[in-house]
């Protein structure tokens, strides 16, 4: 499922605080930015072990995934259209153009997972994964959501050093 593999290194690399989202959202109640950060932290990892379900062949991945096109559709669409989460710090170009990319994307995701679904009939199969494996996994997994959770509301609760920079002076010819 390479649209999915796609959607995990688009979504991955536009964590606050990272190399591309740098944008401020100090104004935004903790709360609410932490709530968000983990649906997007959960749609990330969810598209990480969709991957595996997936060529594994189970009908209920493509049946998340779907899900999961379309949530990361309304993320980018809401984001692009300026709708949430909103900053008075401008957009970069490279995160205008991923999302533009991750938009055009969740299409197909979303088309392509629900035909699947609909031809394969719910024929899916389980998969052969050891329980204890999967626990392991599981764990693991969550423990680096919760990592990504904090720093990502924490980055993205940070005012830019350049938009502090900008206060301080305005405050300083104010006096």
């Amino acid at each position: 499922m390479p649209l999915m593999q796609n959607f995990m290194v688009l979504l991955g690399v536009l964590i606050p605080g990272g190399p591309i989202e740098n944008r401020d959202f100090s104004h935004i109640p903790p709360l609410k930015l932490g709530a968000f950060n983990v649906f997007l932290t959960i749609l990330g990892i969810a598209s990480f072990a969709l991957v595996y379900f997936s060529i594994e062949g189970s009908t209920f991945s493509f049946i998340v995934a779907a899900i999961c096109g379309v949530s990361y559709f309304l993320v980018y669409a809401l984001d692009l259209g300026k709708i949430f989460p909103v900053s008075p710090t401008r957009m970069p170009r490279a995160l205008f153009w991923i999302e533009i990319v991750g938009l055009i994307l969740s299409i197909p995701l979303t088309l392509l997972s629900l035909v699947y679904v609909f031809i394969s009939k719910g024929s899916g199969h389980a998969t052969g994964v050891q329980s204890d494996t999967m626990i392991m996994a599981l764990i693991a997994i969550m423990a680096l959501g919760i990592g990504v959770v904090i720093f990502a509301t924490k980055a993205a609760m940070r005012k830019s050093p350049s938009k502090a920079n900008s206060d301080d002076a305005k405050k300083q010819t104010d006096d």
